[in-house]
């Protein structure tokens, strides 16, 4: 069954509809859906070799506002890409409201527009220099997507100040948040390995690998050393952007 045959179906149903409780406009959201997602999710969201199903548990449990977070971010480490620089808000609510249709339901059933994607250019620019060429995203997370080396930075501006802010950017290892120091584990061959760590004991500690994706036991007793890295994993790649690049990721940061 095509994708197409299901907008009459769609639209009849959403027209009995309160105004209020349909926010994304279904039709506008079945072309977008057409246009640029089925060829990784497929026509009705089955998920293809490319995409995952956009129909099964994980992706109906998602909250609306996370739903828009990942279509307007993308998703890390997936082959999800961001379309918040591609589409505008509207249209991102448009395919939102019709993956909730796909899934049986009728439609986006509110949103918090504190919690939608930010449309300022500057915040925008700030985004994708986050998940692109500053590569923030590879340890950080938000919006429940990114890396988990280092702190989640959803609300940072609750925590830091913008003095605090400034410096956490550009001095990183001034001061370094409780659970994300790093130990630097020296083995046999003289193999420096150097990480977040969990689990210190006598006999082992644990080392986050450089992805975040899994923790590595080293035995003590096996390897040549272990001490405290006095230095933050977190490399100071703000003081290499130009002024506009460091206000674009200043203003994405303090929108979040």
């Amino acid at each position: 069954m095509k994708a197409v045959r299901l907008l009459p179906v769609l639209l009849a149903l959403t027209a009995s509809l309160p105004a209020a409780v349909v926010w994304a406009g279904v039709g506008e959201g079945q072309e977008l859906y057409d246009a640029y997602c089925q060829l990784c999710h497929g026509g009705l969201g089955e998920g293809l070799t490319m995409g995952k199903p956009l129909t099964d548990s994980s992706a109906r449990n998602l909250a609306d506002q996370e739903l828009i977070a990942v279509i307007t971010n993308g998703r890390s480490g997936t082959g999800m890409a961001a379309w918040g620089s591609s589409l505008s808000e509207t249209e991102i609510l448009d395919v939102a409201g019709y993956i909730r249709v796909l899934q049986g339901g009728t439609g986006l059933s509110g949103i918090d527009s504190a919690s939608v994607a930010s449309n300022d250019p500057e915040v925008l620019a700030g985004e994708q220099l986050f998940n692109g060429e500053a590569a923030c995203a590879t340890c950080h997370s938000y919006r429940e997507q990114g890396g988990s080396v280092g702190p989640a930075l959803d609300g940072i501006t609750s925590r830091l100040d913008n003095d605090g802010l400034l410096q956490a950017l550009s001095e990183p290892s001034a001061s370094i948040v409780d659970g994300y120091q790093a130990k630097i584990v020296v083995q046999q061959d003289g193999t420096e390995i150097r990480g977040r760590y969990r689990n210190d004991s006598d006999l082992a500690v644990q080392i986050q690998s450089a992805d975040g994706r899994r923790w590595v036991t080293y035995f003590k007793a096996r390897v040549a050393s272990v001490s405290d890295a006095e230095e933050s994993l977190m490399p100071a790649t703000f003081n290499g952007l130009d002024a506009a690049q460091q206000q674009s990721l200043l203003a994405f940061l303090k929108s979040l």
